[in-house]
């Protein structure tokens, strides 16, 4: 006889149970006559295994015990009362699921902290939520690196050397994957994750250090307000508010984390396919010039268009610079914007983009679909945030405007911040020409983003 076991693994979830993997290879291969289990909701408490497990039975014969009370799954009655069985267990497990839910809103309603996996800066003590004061200092470092303008990576790097590294820890997995299981059944864990880009940023923008209360990754609201949590503060509300002006800052969008070499590589648009074009060289023996090149030319045949690059930008320079040099131009571009609502409206496109992906996972959009629509909520919440930028003075374009020889600003601005201004400013489209004909302004055609 040999006993299987799958400690800690519910039987509710559909994750996968090894032990119970095996169990039926087993039965399917008639190596055992019986199958003996505690009690029915041990084995499963899904329907949908319950099935396989009765279709593997009356085809091998193997008989099903429990330790409470056989069930004879070769009789129309004894199959009756499994799948009875397997529906209460079900039912138990989601009026549970219901009651936690709703005892951990309650929680939160309150203004408790919970958590699953301690949150960097904090601990409990007495039961009593307090503050780490080592890893605390360290949010308020990062913090204050960004607010001065150093980038996330300076300040995940600062975090990392100085031993402060991220509560998670990674999981020991075996050559298939699955996690190694220590003695006692229980997955076993090792090597601090290190902080990185996206893991800081998600920390200093999380309303929990200044206070808040989250539920289900989310600011939890009652009464139209923001609920407040009954912990120290790490971060002043004051600061992750300019903290999350300062990383979603439009010039952080713009060939982040790489020396930015081209004008509009990554910027302009084919326009004989719609692919993006990219900088990149052309040319043999000695005679070698970067070009534009059209992007779907990597992925297998495509249209091939390409054209000088220093040429494209002479033109698309002239035009910005000859634009923002007319005197109307600081009362265009210096609007005068309600900047709470456009927050407000980016929040709330933010929400509708994260939605997504839940219609994905039931099955209400396809993954086509759900690109399509995040695209297009990414490009309006792109043009809020660079209006907001623009108002608070934080845009190059600011600068342009108000300078009394536009040209000797624009060649002075650093080439990531002229990028930045022609992303915002224009749509910059390359036409095909015909075969061997020379370059001309024309076969560059701008469009304005705005009136």
């Amino acid at each position: 006889m040999e006993t299987l076991t799958d400690n800690d693994m519910s039987a509710s979830t559909g994750k996968r149970r090894k032990g119970y993997e095996r169990l039926l290879h087993m039965m399917r291969g008639g190596s055992v006559d019986a199958v003996v289990v505690w009690h029915l909701d041990r084995l499963t408490r899904r329907l949908v295994d319950l099935e396989e497990v009765i279709a593997i039975c009356e085809a091998t014969g193997v008989r099903l015990a429990t330790v409470t009370g056989d069930i004879d799954l070769s009789t129309d009655t004894g199959r009756m009362l499994a799948r009875i069985l397997a529906s209460v267990a079900r039912g138990e497990v989601e009026r549970k699921g219901v009651r936690q839910r709703r005892a951990n809103e309650q929680r939160a309603t309150a203004g408790h902290m919970g958590w699953t996996r301690r949150p960097f800066g904090y601990d409990r003590q007495d039961g009593a939520v307090v503050v780490v004061d080592e890893e605390a200092k360290g949010l308020e470092r990062a913090a204050e690196m960004v607010l001065s303008g150093g980038t996330l990576a300076a300040a995940a790097r600062m975090l990392n050397d100085a031993g402060l590294t991220t509560t998670g820890r990674r999981m020991v997995r075996d050559d298939d994957g699955d996690p190694v299981l220590g003695d006692d059944g229980r997955p076993i864990y090792r090597d601090a994750l290190p902080w990185n880009v996206t893991t800081l940023r998600r920390a200093l923008l999380n309303p929990r250090y200044s206070g808040r209360v989250t539920y289900n990754g989310e600011e939890l609201q009652k009464d139209g307000k923001g609920v407040a949590g009954q912990w120290p503060i790490i971060l002043p509300a004051d600061v992750q508010e300019r903290l999350a002006e300062k990383l979603r800052d439009v010039r952080r969008r713009v060939q982040q984390g790489t020396d930015v070499k081209f004008l509009l590589s990554g910027l302009a648009r084919c326009g004989r396919c719609g692919a993006v074009m990219f900088a990149s060289p052309m040319g043999s023996k000695g005679r070698r010039w970067m070009v534009y090149k059209c992007a779907a030319t990597k992925s297998g045949p495509g249209c091939y268009l390409a054209r000088r690059q220093d040429l494209v930008d002479e033109v698309v320079e002239a035009v910005v610079v000859a634009r923002l040099s007319q005197p109307d131009a600081a009362h265009l571009f210096a609007e005068d914007e309600d900047v709470p609502a456009l927050r407000a409206e980016a929040a709330e496109l933010r929400s509708r983009r994260d939605d997504l992906a839940g219609l994905l996972a039931d099955g209400l959009l396809s993954a086509s679909a759900v690109r399509e629509r995040s695209g297009q909520l990414t490009q309006r919440i792109n043009g809020l945030e660079d209006r907001i930028s623009r108002v608070l003075g934080e845009s190059p374009l600011a600068v342009l405007t108000a300078a009394e020889d536009v040209r000797a600003a624009w060649e002075a601005l650093p080439l990531r911040d002229r990028k930045q201004v022609v992303d915002m400013l224009i749509t910059v489209t390359i036409l095909p020409a015909g075969k061997g004909q020379r370059f001309i302004p024309e076969q560059v055609e701008i469009e304005w983003r705005r009136s």
